[in-house]
């Protein structure tokens, strides 16, 4: 059998360089999925709340012409109502199940 041969010092270096190239570059790819996810979820996140506000304006179309305070209020009462609290007592029971 044949030894194998013995690698140089400089050949040895090239390969660990190489060795973190390529981890610089899983590490950068892992970043900019981190930011593509982050921007998907920005996305996902501010559609929620605008078919939600516009639902909401749909159902008291006089919250166009209220303040934030004014419809953050209403919705703080509407949802404390005992009928709304029934509503996600028996929501949440359901989800659970």
């Amino acid at each position: 059998m044949t030894k194998p041969r013995e690698k140089t010092r400089d050949e040895l270096t090239a390969e660990i360089e190489d060795g973190k190239k390529k981890i610089r570059q899983y590490e950068n790819r892992e970043k900019m999925l981190r930011q593509k996810l982050s921007r998907e979820e920005r996305r996902t996140r501010s559609h929620r709340l605008i078919v939600r506000g516009a639902v909401f304006e749909s159902i008291v179309p006089e919250a166009k012409d209220m303040t934030d305070e004014e419809a953050a209020a209403l919705l703080r009462l509407a949802l404390t109502s005992q009928p709304a609290r029934e509503f996600l007592q028996k929501r949440a029971g359901n989800a659970t199940s």
